[in-house]
């Protein structure tokens, strides 16, 4: 729809007028123009003739133009308020290491089926993650789609390949075994008192016991122990952001729940709840709320921890197995104690048993082996 409007000018009457072209694809946003100085209302519609064919004609050519890398920007931005900003990082970090490289400099409209089989066959002799990122590019195509940029999406053509596992097949969850065990947890108690090394025991302890994950521990609140019930309530996490570290919600809804403690390990936490305050107290700090926290309160990273386990392990004498190595050392111990994988299940609070089956079914298998071995040396016959 277009105005016209007469107006005075020092040379006399001229037209203008302002007209409504329509939406930009690419943006969703109103395109309004206004054109003037026109001798005649014939000259301005002439002109708003020529300028609607031009304009059709143009819009046409800039989708036809518009690279992957520029739609991928129009479609994170309305991504990003539909998730959690852990998980907007770690989308980013994907499209910036895999994606972006692959696509980001080819025309949208020019991309094909081929194309995008070519890629994926690549991925999948580089990565496990080759069906993900597949998927997740899939996403912003589907967005030219709604944009009207393109009539179809390539991806959805494509076969998917089957990876070819090598030898060693998929890696086995790393665990620490009792004696790993007991020399980490003796070498740990008999560390010099000091708040850090304090710190540590009781973590390591709650961690190993718990299984709670590492993110999981540092957020919490001593308001989240009941010591009466011998209980802990997890229904937060540690996330990165882009402007440093910030408590969240769970990912998902199963990783909320209630978990029993075990008694030494409640003792352990009534301990340390004393003795922290003793240690902020001689520098003047007062009501700490996290369990987990620094000397001033501040907030304790889980590469911060990730560091401080290369330390103790070496010292103790044991393996670093990693960070998760103290929820998988959970795991196995409690299919080593005759819990079936249900339970295991509710105790790491997954959301479906196949994610425990996926994880930590060889660990099952093995303690299955371990039961009957103990049978026949049981019978010795």
């Amino acid at each position: 729809m277009a105005t016209f409007k007469q107006y005075d000018t020092k040379k006399g009457k001229k037209w203008k007028f302002k007209v409504y072209l329509g939406i930009d694809a690419a943006t969703g946003k109103r395109i309004e123009t206004t054109r003037s100085n026109f001798d005649t209302k014939k000259a301005a519609q002439l002109e708003l003739s020529r300028l609607q064919v031009e304009f059709e004609k143009n819009g046409l050519q800039q989708n036809a133009k518009q690279t992957f890398k520029e739609v991928f920007e129009l479609w994170l931005e309305s991504y990003q308020t539909t998730v959690k900003e852990v998980t907007f990082i770690k989308t980013q970090i994907k499209f910036d290491k895999w994606i972006l490289p692959k696509y980001g400099k080819m025309k949208i409209k020019e991309i094909n089926v081929a194309t995008a089989q070519k890629i994926v066959n690549q991925w999948a002799k580089t990565t496990d993650q080759y069906r993900v990122l597949h998927s997740t590019t899939s996403r912003v195509f589907k967005y030219a789609i709604n944009l009207g940029i393109i009539d179809r999406n390539p991806l959805e053509y494509v076969l998917m390949p089957k990876r070819v596992k090598e030898v060693q097949q998929a890696e086995k969850v790393k665990v620490y075994t009792k004696q790993e065990l007991k020399q980490l947890f003796n070498y740990l108690d008999h560390t010099k008192p000091s708040y850090n090394n304090d710190f540590n025991s009781v973590l390591l302890r709650f961690l190993i016991y718990s299984g709670c994950r590492i993110s999981e521990a540092l957020a919490l609140n001593w308001s989240d122990i009941d010591f009466t019930n011998q209980t802990v309530s997890i229904n937060k996490t540690l996330s990165q952001t882009k402007n440093g570290y910030k408590v969240s919600t769970t990912k998902t809804v199963a990783s909320n729940a209630t978990v029993i403690l075990d008694a030494a390990t409640i003792s352990k936490l009534k301990k340390w709840q004393i003795d922290q305050r003793k240690y902020m107290l001689t520098l003047g700090i007062t009501e700490p709320t996290m369990i987990f926290c620094g000397i001033y309160k501040q907030v304790v990273t889980h590469h911060a921890i990730y560091a401080r386990l290369i330390t103790i392990t070496k010292e103790a004498n044991v393996p670093f197995l990693g960070v998760h190595a103290t929820r998988h050392t959970h795991a196995s111990l409690l299919l080593d104690s005759g819990a079936n994988m249900k339970e295991v299940q509710e105790r790491l609070r997954h959301t479906k048993i196949s994610q425990t089956l996926d994880v930590y079914g060889h660990l099952a298998k093995e303690t299955k082996e371990k039961t009957v071995e103990k049978l026949v040396k049981h019978l010795e016959l």
